[in-house]
């Protein structure tokens, strides 16, 4: 059986979302093993003796983690809305069978009874 040109067109959209969530997914991946580099660097080198130090390590994960915690809100939200639509063309591009309706006869049997 032959499939409908705009069912090619539908899965080949959703096999490129698919990719690129996947990319986006690597590139968080990788941004964050950058990120604790820097922090790892940054434990590396403070000396935590010193109270401006304390102050600004601690400042700097306080921030981080509202960021982290910002934008993983933001991607789940997107990924949500993403997922409704896509489910909402889905639903309006599915074939559903077709049923005539019967008009019950005057005393309300069916019309073959």
């Amino acid at each position: 059986m032959t499939e409908l040109p705009s069912e090619t067109a539908r899965q080949k959209a959703l096999d490129r979302v698919d990719r690129s969530e996947r990319g986006r997914y690597k590139f968080v991946i990788a941004l964050s093993a950058v990120e604790l580099i820097f922090i790892w660097g940054f434990a590396q080198l403070a000396d935590f003796t010193n109270r401006v130090h304390v102050l600004m390590f601690w400042s700097l994960l306080s921030i981080d983690g509202l960021i982290v915690v910002g934008v993983g809100l933001l991607w789940a939200h997107v990924s949500q809305s993403t997922r409704l639509v896509l489910k909402a063309i889905d639903l309006s591009t599915r074939r559903v069978p077709v049923e005539t309706a019967r008009a019950p006869g005057p005393l309300g049997l069916d019309p073959d009874r």
